[in-house]
């Protein structure tokens, strides 16, 4: 007998009608690509050589961070999310609360939900101009915005004892913040929480993960995919063929020209 579909994740919308642009994500759940301060910065995309491969990619040495929200982890320590023992679902944070976080995020409607991320968790760790692969199998990959491992070990202990004392007590618990470029995507870009991440696996336990999903998929654009072949790669041959550029001249297929371009 076939079971019924898991009801949706308690959800709330809020509106960012004044955002900066510092962080952007465009594409959907078949690959997206992530821009910070107007750059090409990670792109994850099925690389479509079947069984469900996937890969991520990063910009150069040079290519830009997420440093402008390393001021939400204070809060983001302790939000006060308990998730429900059963389902695992939180109820989402007050959206205020992310301000700072959402005011650096492209103008646009947003979807915030909060949750236990699935037991297994992929973590995905692209490098500069080097091109990550896996297969799909788990049911939620976590592609890195900065160092991983974490440097700061005794902020990882810390968190990982929160932790413990959180999930057995049944109470509140750490969480991380992830980009999802669609609300049906299983890859989300960690925006903030690689220490807390860190310590969930050192802990064993499922990472409680804040999620953002822009309301209307945003696509991709001919320019930002032009920038981000320059930005991925150099030029040079690569073992088993170029399945970056194949995934990005994919994409580009489908993508929109900006408004005005030639």
């Amino acid at each position: 007998m076939t079971g019924r579909p898991s009801p949706p994740r308690p959800s709330v919308c809020v509106d960012v009608p004044d955002g900066h642009g510092v962080i952007e994500v465009v594409g959907d759940e078949g690959g997206s690509l992530l821009l910070l301060a107007g750059d090409p910065a990670v792109l994850e995309a099925n690389d479509g050589c079947g069984s469900m491969g996937w890969l991520a990619a990063r910009a150069g040495a040079g290519g830009p961070g997420t440093s402008e929200v390393k001021y939400l982890t204070e809060w983001l320590g302790a939000p006060g999310l308990v998730p429900d023992p059963r389902t695992g679902r939180a109820e989402p944070p007050d959206p205020e609360c992310l301000r700072p976080l959402l005011s650096l995020l492209a103008p646009g409607r947003y979807v915030v939900s909060a949750g236990l991320a699935p037991h297994h968790v992929r973590v995905v760790h692209p490098r500069a101009r080097r091109v990550e692969s896996w297969y799909a199998e788990e049911d939620l990959a976590l592609v890195t915005t900065d160092a991983w491992p974490p440097r700061d070990h005794r902020a990882v202990r810390a968190y990982a004892d929160r932790i413990r004392a959180g999930s057995a007590a049944g109470g509140a618990l750490p969480a991380l913040v992830a980009l999802f470029p669609t609300a049906g995507s299983t890859v989300g870009y960690l925006l903030d929480g690689h220490h807390k991440l860190a310590a969930y696996e050192r802990a064993g336990a499922r990472p409680l993960v804040i999620g953002l999903t822009p309301q209307e998929p945003r696509p991709f654009r001919h320019d930002d995919l032009d920038r981000a072949r320059a930005a991925f790669t150099d030029g040079t041959a690569r073992p088993g063929g170029d399945a970056l550029g194949g995934v990005l001249s994919a994409l580009r297929a489908g993508a929109v020209r900006r408004p005005g371009a030639r």
